[in-house]
């Protein structure tokens, strides 16, 4: 130590970091060196920048976003801090809520060997609109990502109680892509396109809906239709007063003319 500093290797082993881990937080602005030697570069710390490096070491550990760290460290007072907590006890209890559901899924289709069956309806359809809201959900949190547009559809006031939520997503996924969530509606900027559908029902947690994706769009191929898409999801059912095996929801693609 020199002055009172330690250099960057020193004060990750002590504050159990990498040293690239230091480094990228402080590329982020999180833990910013308290000295840079002009000369050879070398960065160093100070020992009460200890709490800090913990702190960020603590919350990642356990999957807060960067930004949400960041506002941790700038809240100036336990009051602020406590709300920002608050808010990731929260995403985590539903979190790990859905990872529940998710298991509990998996360990029903294991123990139900048989192919649940699902009837597949071709028909024409109208041409329609809906409107809602639109953001970017993740292929790798498509249930979470789209729970949350549903969420933010119903909020957003547009949407009349009564009606069945609709969600649109393209046929083809990505790593990320963007879904509608709403009702239809004569000045929707969503449309509908009319020509032939096929449509089916799927009765049970969100998580299995793959199983009934997987039956509609095998009786497309298997019939000689092509799914064009757009894909849409209607859930007739509302999450929050149905269990999760009494949810039904309408899937059905758009298909070439």
């Amino acid at each position: 130590m020199t002055g009172g500093l330690m250099p960057i290797g020193a004060f990750a082993r002590l504050s159990r970091l990498t040293v690239k881990a230091v480094r990228h937080y402080a590329a982020e602005g999180l833990l910013v060196p308290a000295e840079v030697d002009p000369h050879s570069g070398y960065r160093y710390y100070r020992a009460d920048q200890m709490r800090t490096a913990t702190t960020i070491a603590l919350l990642r550990g356990l999957d807060v976003p960067l930004p949400v760290v960041r506002d941790v460290l700038a809240a100036d007072d336990d009051e602020a801090v406590a709300a920002v907590l608050a808010q990731q006890r929260d995403r985590m209890r539903a979190e790990l809520a859905h990872r529940e559901q998710v298991l509990r899924s998996l360990e029903g289709l294991l123990r139900s060997p048989e192919r649940v069956r699902y009837d597949v309806v071709v028909a024409e359809r109208a041409a329609r609109r809906l409107g809602g809201v639109r953001g970017p959900v993740r292929a790798d949190a498509l249930d979470t990502g789209t729970a949350a547009l549903c969420r933010a559809a119903l909020r957003s006031g547009g949407v009349p109680g009564r009606e069945p939520l609709v969600a649109v997503f393209p046929l083809d996924l990505t790593e990320e892509f963007p879904v509608t969530v709403g009702v239809p509606t004569p000045d929707g900027d969503v449309v509908l396109p009319a020509g032939p559908w096929a449509s089916t029902l799927h009765v049970g947690p969100y998580p299995q809906l793959p199983l009934a994706y997987a039956a509609l769009l095998e009786h497309v191929r298997e019939h000689g239709h092509e799914a064009r898409g757009p894909v849409t999801e209607t859930y007739l059912t509302d999450p929050g007063v149905a269990a999760p095996e009494e949810l039904v929801t309408r899937l059905a693609v758009a298909l070439a003319e």
